[in-house]
């Protein structure tokens, strides 16, 4: 199996993972990160730009 497929695999499994991370956070993944998790899916965006996303959404949140 290619290299790249198994990063593939490994962002799709990433990004799958994202929404219920949040919900485990006692929070509701909003509309406006579909696109960015699909953009991580894809191999446009990386985990890490995906995860400072959320937690500049999510963490201002719990503290404001």
């Amino acid at each position: 199996m290619p290299n790249s497929a198994l990063n593939q695999s490994a962002r799709q499994k990433s990004v799958a993972n994202m929404p219920a991370t949040v919900r485990i956070e006692k929070l509701r993944p909003s509309e406006s990160l579909k696109p960015s998790l699909q953009a991580c899916a894809e191999g446009q965006k990386t985990t890490t730009d995906l995860l400072n996303e959320v937690k500049a959404k999510y963490v201002a949140l719990q503290l404001g």
